[in-house]
């Protein structure tokens, strides 16, 4: 039997990731991934809020909630419209074709509020995991600098509420991060 991906819930907080196909790379280059984060904001922006986000090179993260006047099934087009976009835009730059992300696309439903705040160290860790960096403000396209700034795709006035204001989602993110250093030794 086919493996069945379960459409997303009209409202909800989802973990939304995809990777590119085969060794492909999704982003060569900043103006990759700039392009991309146009493309959340044209495409996903008018149906979800983002609570953070992260692109490497070949695979990209999400944590987006569905906004309430929006449903699961135009959350689901809008990221396939995004995906297909960058496709198209980097098959014709490219002079590539076929396609570049795996399909389906990824995706959980945050159960609850731990579920949430390791989630949002988990999407903000990955570059560190992956070995491209030290520290988590050494990624430039990850959410975890512009958590704070007013200038991002992000929803931070949600993210800070939540964690109770900047300092405590520092803390969140260094405590995390050393226990997950800790954990290797």
């Amino acid at each position: 039997m086919p493996h069945q991906t379960l459409p997303l819930d009209d409202d909800g907080i989802y973990h939304i990731y995809n990777r590119a196909v085969g060794n492909e790379q999704l982003f060569l280059n900043e103006q990759y991934y700039l392009h991309f984060l146009q493309g959340l904001e044209k495409y996903l922006l008018p149906h979800v809020h983002i609570w953070s986000y992260c692109l490497l090179p070949n695979h990209f993260h999400l944590l987006a909630e569905i906004r309430t006047h929006s449903t699961g099934k135009a959350f689901s087009k809008a990221i396939s419209d995004c995906c297909n976009a960058h496709t198209k835009w980097l098959n014709t730059l490219n002079e590539r074709k076929g396609n570049l992300f795996m399909r389906p696309f990824k995706r959980n439903k945050i159960k609850d509020d731990t579920h949430l705040a390791w989630t949002i160290w988990y999407i903000h860790r990955n570059p560190v995991h992956h070995n491209y960096i030290a520290g988590l403000k050494q990624w430039r396209f990850s959410s975890y600098n512009a958590i704070g700034s007013d200038k991002t795709k992000v929803d931070t006035e949600k993210v800070l509420e939540f964690f109770g204001g900047y300092d405590n989602f520092i803390k969140h993110h260094s405590i995390q991060l050393k226990g997950f250093y800790d954990s290797l030794e």
